[in-house]
């Protein structure tokens, strides 16, 4: 072969190779990224009851009698009343694009308020239809400028007991932007806090008449909407369809999603999962819906859809909660992300998301054990015990506060051992083992002996007894055996603690034990 038909087929090889290079450089995840990128690079400054779309693979229907085009370019702007539907496509390899889009609700909130008020994120094959009615909506305008006419309160909320939140002097100026529904209320915005002041109390301004009425029934832009994913697998998993919707860390929303009443605090995600089921997981906050389910951080809920006549995905019920999949946690970091970069293009501030619950605080019950709160909550006794460990061994008592780590993580009758103890192959000691044999439900007032199976290890017992009537913890001693004799009167309860080395590793409760005279 010519040397010069060889430099000719490397020179090809070479270009063929850079060309290759060059379309990986448009990968699956490089599209995605770069989406997210153009989103907050042209939508900054982004105003109020607006869409700003990412780049030119957004679709926009607008409601009959709204003049307007769709998106063309990134950066573009459409006003949320008039819009009907809004479409993002799905990733395109040949033409390197994914569409993204920002909707950005007033929603109820002050003008004046720092930061954004609802932000809906829509990215890959997703959809968005508005329920709204042009007509019905109402929008938040500036303040108004007035006067206390005396020192007065300021509340929380408005109401018959409404929770103080501060005060105002006679002749305070102050921001007021609405009523509440009866008019002896106004909403007070002034130095950037909320509150509401019994309008008799506030001069009155002719102008004032125009301002809206907050409460129910009032609806805002967007405030009902139906969601709807692509349930085709990308080519990746950051191409994935999803909705976003971030709320206010401090101003938990009411949306209708799909028909069914949500309240959101503070960011979830929506993927349609199949084609007749909703997922929602919450990466920060909680959600609770009308029928009562609450999902939090770090956890999903299931929606079943529905067709209907007016709708094509209707959710009839929502599940229990359930513990956020790998993938469905990945997303919300996906979503977090671009929603920060956002932020920062807009001078918002920044969140992060969670993929645990957070801890509970339980208030105990009369009958609450360590095993049994560990088996209510899905937790483990090691973890109640440590979040919960002081220099004595833990003890229980009614009305004590202790939290509850990692609530639904997986139940273990099983706590950490302590130095000494012997423990299984997982490094822990088994609680199983220590359980009351007797009594269990009776007892005589004369001196009655009392057993339990004991705790492999355990180098002794702390025996505490309680008044069935007030819960009081009436006498208390420690003993190195698997049982004791007492001589106790009326009815109580009893428990074992299980000690190595002075700590408390198991523990095990009686119900209230009947008081027999003979």
């Amino acid at each position: 072969m010519p040397s010069a038909y060889r430099s000719y087929i490397a020179a090809l090889m070479l270009l063929l190779c850079a060309s290759v290079a060059a379309a990986q450089d448009y990968s699956c995840g490089a599209i995605v990224n770069a989406a997210f990128e153009s989103l907050s690079q042209h939508c900054a400054e982004l105003e109020r009851d607006s869409l700003c779309a990412g780049n030119p693979a957004v679709d926009v229907t607008l409601a009959p009698g709204f003049a307007g085009s769709e998106p063309a370019a990134p950066g573009d702007r459409v006003d949320l009343l008039g819009l009907s539907k809004v479409e993002t496509g799905e990733l395109d390899t040949e033409q390197a694009s994914w569409g993204t889009a920002i909707l950005h609700l007033g929603a109820n909130l002050p003008t004046t308020s720092a930061g954004p008020g609802i932000l809906i994120m829509l990215a890959g094959a997703a959809e968005l239809i508005n329920e709204i009615e042009a007509e019905r909506v109402m929008r938040i305008g500036e303040p108004l400028r007035t006067v206390a006419l005396e020192d007065t309160t300021r509340y929380k909320l408005p109401g018959v007991i409404p929770e103080p939140v501060g005060s105002l002097s006679a002749d305070e100026l102050l921001l007021v932007d609405a009523w509440d529904t009866t008019g002896g209320w106004m909403r007070v915005v002034t130095e950037g806090s909320i509150s509401w002041v019994e309008s008799r109390k506030l001069a009155r301004l002719k102008a004032m008449n125009s301002l809206p009425r907050l409460g129910l029934g009032q609806t805002f832009p967007l405030q009902s909407i139906a969601l709807s994913t692509g349930t085709s697998y990308p080519e990746c998993a950051e191409a994935e369809p999803m909705v976003a919707i971030q709320t206010p860390a401090d101003w938990p929303i009411s949306l209708t999603v799909n028909g069914v009443d949500l309240h959101i605090g503070s960011m979830v995600t929506f993927q349609q999962v199949h084609r007749n089921a909703l997922s929602l997981t919450v990466h920060r906050g909680e959600v609770t819906t009308i029928f009562g389910q609450k999902a939090r951080q770090g956890e999903s809920i299931i929606g079943i859809l529905s067709e209907t006549v007016d709708r094509d995905s209707a959710v009839l019920d929502w599940s229990g909660a359930l513990p956020a999949s790998e993938a469905e946690i990945a997303r919300g970091e996906r979503a977090q992300a671009a929603l920060n970069r956002l932020a920062q293009a807009n001078g918002w501030d920044e969140f992060q998301t969670f993929a645990n619950p957070p801890d509970l605080v339980h208030i105990v019950q009369r009958g609450d054990s360590l095993y049994g709160l560990a088996r209510r909550y899905e937790t483990s006794v090691a973890g109640i015990i440590a979040a919960n460990q002081t220099d004595e061994p833990l003890r229980l008592f009614s009305g004590m506060e202790i939290v509850i780590p990692d609530p639904g993580s997986g139940f273990s009758g099983r706590s950490q051992s302590p130095a000494g103890a012997p423990a299984t192959s997982g490094g822990t000691t088994d609680c199983d083992s220590l359980r009351l044999t007797s009594p269990l439900e009776a007892a005589y007032g004369s001196p009655t002996t009392y057993y339990w199976d004991g705790l492999a290890g355990a180098t002794g017992y702390q025996v505490n007894y309680y008044d069935h009537s007030t819960d009081a913890q009436v006498g208390s001693f420690s003993t190195s055996e698997g049982v004791t004799r007492l001589d106790l009167a009326g009815h109580f309860r009893w428990e074992v603690i299980a000690l190595v080395d002075n700590q408390a590793v198991c523990q095990t409760m009686s119900q209230p034990l009947r008081h027999l005279s003979s």
